[in-house]
């Protein structure tokens, strides 16, 4: 049993994106407003990382990894890039929001914020939450005993649930702190469940209406830390080439 890799809290929600779209549809007058979205919404993300930290109670930092999944990462700040661009209005980017360009900068945030300090990833495209979830297993087994805050968070814009074939989507995140049960029993944390291996499966024929790397990861949270009767809980997501399945078993 001391061997299993366990979930000793989690922390999922919606980080709405509603005014991030309504001031992209504004075009140049609203441009000042995304940039503040911009920089806003991943605030958001890291604060709902934080809320599972606190939950498994603050494990040390410095050692404590950080993996995230996202199928969109901030491909928002592109598309405004692009907006500009095409505008011709070069000098209304805003570079403070070139971190957020590239998807890690929203991993690097919730670490900053966080002074998180073990081993940390992001990994994107359909599947990412699972394959999150499974890099932090596997660096706990292969590793040491660090606790990894795995997650996965989604800032979709229409454009791109429509590209994905998909109604728009909420911008969701959903977190969960892993660590090895002995390590989680020695300081005293609350064992919510317990983890079997992510494992590749055929996927789906009909793919879910909700493309979001962060469905299979909230409904886990969900389970877990409800009053739910169901013992077991499995989750599964769809990838290019094939799907992903875990399975947790709810403990206490």
């Amino acid at each position: 049993m001391d061997d299993h890799v366990v979930i000793t809290a989690v922390s999922s929600g919606e980080v709405d994106t509603e005014d991030l779209w309504r001031a992209h549809t504004a075009g140049a007058e609203g441009w000042r407003e995304v940039n503040t979205w911009t920089r806003e919404l991943p605030e958001r993300v890291a604060e709902l990382a934080g809320r599972a930290l606190t939950g498994a109670g603050a494990p040390d930092p410095a050692g404590t990894g950080c993996v995230t999944g996202s199928v969109y990462g901030s491909g928002h700040v592109a598309e405004s890039i692009r907006a500009r661009l095409d505008a011709g209005a070069r000098a209304s980017l805003a570079p403070e929001s070139f971190l957020y360009f590239n998807a890690h900068g929203v991993t690097s945030l919730i670490c900053l914020r966080h002074g998180l300090g073990g081993y940390c990833a992001t990994v994107l495209g359909p599947g990412a939450g699972m394959q999150a979830l499974a890099i932090g297993q596997r660096r706990i087994r292969l590793a040491g005993d660090a606790p990894v805050l795995c997650g996965a968070y989604e800032l979709f814009s229409p454009a791109a649930a429509r590209a994905c074939g998909s109604e728009p989507v909420t911008g969701w995140a959903a977190f969960l702190v892993l660590e090895r049960a002995s390590r989680a029993r020695a300081r005293g944390a609350r064992v919510l469940a317990r983890t079997g291996p992510v494992e590749k499966c055929p996927p789906s024929a009909a793919r879910s209406a909700d493309v979001r790397a962060t469905a299979p990861l909230a409904e886990l949270a969900a389970v877990v830390a409800g009053d739910r009767e169901a013992a077991t809980v499995t989750v599964a997501a769809a990838g290019r080439r094939h799907g992903y399945r875990c399975t947790a078993y709810k403990e206490g």
